[in-house]
């Protein structure tokens, strides 16, 4: 009898499960928008959840995280306090590969708009007391970590993360290199679904210098795109913003790209290319 409960106790636990990755998706500061975009997957989110054993996600655990090694750290958000630095930190340490997911995350997002204004008076807006309000500034979670994959936008596309989860899955078993997102841009998806260009009626939209994989949503509701998944490697900055002068005033064109954190970016491009 002991040796029919014995085999019984083998058979409900799946030995299947021991051998599973072990994930993690993290928020950091944030909206949780990203996490959201996944769960809207529905059964595609579930059926690529089933190869993995879930180790953490605040929106559908049980359990807390105890703190056990992980094959993926998938972190949202930005590091904007001490806790936050803490988790990031300790996230690196624990993982085998850290994918960050989301704008926020990757380029400091809304967020990071304060950066650019006076950080006390803009507190102010939202506290009556500021005392012991943290306002640091605002930074990408590589500025802490480092980072082995990027998923980028606002939200991230729910059928990007499937199209590259396989990948990583294979990575951490083989070892074998990620491929980055291609060096296309918004407008080859946007062409794709039939969309008039935007630029053609004289609407600001940033598409050309922007990283694909979107599937050009913000144009195909007629707005222009904003640069959420940032600057393409060999986007032209300087020809494009010589390109919305046209369209728009020298504020404008700065108060937009402030809004996804693509401000930095662009600086950084004109340093580089300084002549």
């Amino acid at each position: 009898m002991d040796e029919i409960n014995s085999v019984s106790e083998e058979i409900i636990v799946p030995k299947t499960q021991i051998n599973k990755p072990k994930i993690a998706i993290v928020s950091l500061t944030s909206c949780e928008g990203c996490q959201f975009a996944l769960l809207d997957l529905g059964e595609k989110f579930l059926e690529a959840m089933s190869l993995v054993e879930m180790v953490d996600f605040r929106l559908l655990e049980d359990e807390e995280d105890n703190g056990e090694l992980l094959d993926i750290a998938f972190v949202e958000g930005n590091p904007m306090t001490a806790a936050n630095k803490k988790t990031l930190l300790e996230l690196r340490k624990r993982s085998k590969l850290l994918v960050v997911i989301g704008n926020c995350a990757a380029m400091g997002g809304i967020p990071e708009i304060r950066n650019y204004h006076e950080q006390k008076q803009t507190v102010k807006h939202v506290y009556k007391y500021i005392q012991g309000i943290e306002t640091e500034e605002v930074q990408e979670v590589d500025n802490f970590v480092k980072v082995d994959f990027t998923l980028p936008g606002c939200p991230i596309t729910g059928e990007e993360f499937l199209k590259y989860f396989p990948i990583f899955l294979g990575n951490i078993k083989t070892g074998l290199e990620i491929p980055q997102i291609p060096d296309s841009p918004i407008c080859v998806e946007c062409k794709k679904k039939g969309n008039r260009c935007l630029l053609l009626d004289k609407k600001p939209c940033f598409g050309p210098m922007i990283l694909g994989g979107c599937d050009a949503v913000c144009p195909s509701s007629r707005m222009g795109c904003q640069g959420c998944r940032g600057l393409r490697p060999t986007g032209n900055v300087k020809a494009m913003k010589m390109t919305l002068k046209t369209m728009m005033t020298d504020e404008e064109f700065e108060n937009t790209t402030e809004i996804y954190g693509l401000r930095d970016d662009i600086e950084q491009w004109e340093k580089d290319h300084k002549a």
